[in-house]
């Protein structure tokens, strides 16, 4: 094999990782929809909300701070 055949594959076995790499989705936000009624997650902070329905308008789901305790 020529040296560029070498380190034409070389090169392919080295970026193809970075291609299928996926970037972490980002923290939601207070008033951001959700899906799943009483569902938790963290905010970019690390503080916990919950997955309820709004108390006002169609009452759709959106990710709120102070749960079920609260």
């Amino acid at each position: 094999m020529s040296r560029f055949a070498v380190s034409a594959a070389a090169l392919m076995l080295v970026t193809a990782p970075l291609a299928y790499a996926q970037a972490p989705a980002p923290a939601p936000a207070p008033g951001d929809s959700c899906t799943v009624l009483h569902a938790t997650t963290q905010d970019a902070n690390g503080r916990t909300m919950w997955c309820n329905a709004t108390m006002t308008g169609d009452h759709s789901l959106v990710w709120q701070y102070g749960g079920p305790g609260e």
